[in-house]
Formats: structure tokens, C-alpha cells, sequence
């Protein structure tokens, strides 16, 4: 995998830069972003796709605050996907939402891939 194609899914450079080049707080808010998906009353609702349709509005302020995280923790693919995804569920395109949800699972994996082969350090090689 290149650096562009790292940077990508996690760039922790700008990570850094938005978080005011404190690296304690970058590395807080990608935890955060991994936890916030991760928790089931938070915004690991949106793993559930089938509650898109019982809890729209719910799913849709957990896509919305999940948007705002995955831009700070500098996460782009991550990013556009959870903005399609609100997106959709703010349109009420419950298909289209399933299918974005649906794709999140392997988006989270790439991003803590990148973190394991990679660390937090910003350090990749191309």
C-alpha cells in the first residue's frame, strides 16, 4: 500500500495538525471514532443496518456526530462514507443507507489496519 493510498483512509499528519500538534489528542480522537462506531448505544447503531429503518432520525444523529470525529481524527474514506450515509438517511433513502452501512464494517478495518502496520507515529513508507 502506497502513502497516498494510507493517507487515505488515516492521515496521521493532519491528525496531528488539527489537533493543535498535540499527539495525545489526536490519538484520543481516533479512539474516540473507533469507540464512538464500536458503542452499540452510541454510533455503533449504524453497524446495525436494520435499525436504519426503526431509528432514522436516531441513526442519523449518530452518522452526523460520527462525520464531525471521523474529519477531526483525519480519516477520509471513513469521512465520505459516513456523510453518504447521513445523507441518505436525512433524504429517507433507507436502501441507499443500508448499502452505505453495509460498507462501514470494512471501512473501520481498513483504518485500524493502517494503525496496526503503522502506529501512530505519522511514519509510512510508500
Amino acid at each position: 500500500m502506497t502513502t497516498a493510498d494510507i493517507k487515505a483512509i488515516h492521515d496521521p499528519d493532519l491528525a496531528l495538525a488539527r489537533a493543535g500538534g498535540r499527539a495525545d489528542v489526536r490519538d484520543g480522537t481516533l479512539i474516540g471514532l473507533l469507540d464512538l462506531l464500536d458503542d452499540p448505544t452510541r454510533g455503533g447503531l449504524l453497524l446495525d443496518v436494520d435499525r436504519y429503518s426503526r431509528e432514522t432520525a436516531v441513526c442519523r444523529e449518530a452518522a452526523h456526530r460520527a462525520v464531525g470525529v471521523a474529519r477531526q481524527a483525519a480519516t477520509p474514506q471513513l469521512e465520505a462514507l459516513l456523510v453518504a450515509l447521513e445523507e441518505a438517511l436525512a433524504a429517507g433513502d433507507l436502501a441507499a443507507a443500508a448499502r452505505w452501512g453495509q460498507r462501514l464494517p470494512a471501512a473501520v478495518e481498513a483504518v485500524c489496519t493502517v494503525l496496526g502496520g503503522n502506529g501512530s507515529s505519522g511514519q509510512m513508507s510508500d
